[in-house]
């Protein structure tokens, strides 16, 4: 991207940029992750079992101790995401970049949906 954009890629960069914050920055985690991680994280306060709380990134994530199916979507997700990863790592550049920068955006709204749910779940 160092070498400058054309109309097409700056226009490509505009259009994933809005589709992938409103998509998976808003439509994704601000609306259904970020609820039920705080959910989750409300839940695992009150647990007793160390074990829990020393995997409380996956506990939080759904990645263990969920439903079974929430369970298998989680862990679906997460081989979708190692394969999107692969994928947008073959592409060349400036496509490259353009999906990471778009990434980077919808995953810095999800990050403020997670700091602005904070006071929420400490308040409960």
């Amino acid at each position: 991207m160092a070498g400058g954009l054309t109309a097409l890629e700056w226009g490509a960069l505009l259009v994933f940029g809005g589709l992938f914050v409103y998509g998976e920055g808003v439509l994704a985690l601000q609306r259904k992750w970020v609820p039920r991680l705080a959910q989750r994280a409300e839940a695992l306060r009150d647990e007793s079992s160390g074990l829990l709380h020393l995997m409380a990134p996956l506990y939080g994530m759904s990645l263990i101790g969920a439903a079974r199916g929430q369970v298998l979507r989680s862990w679906g997700m997460v081989a979708a995401i190692c394969v999107a990863v692969w994928v947008v790592g073959v592409l060349p550049e400036p496509w490259r970049g353009i999906i990471d920068l778009s990434v980077a955006a919808a995953l810095v709204w999800g990050l403020a949906a997670i700091v602005s749910a904070v006071p929420t779940v400490l308040r409960s």
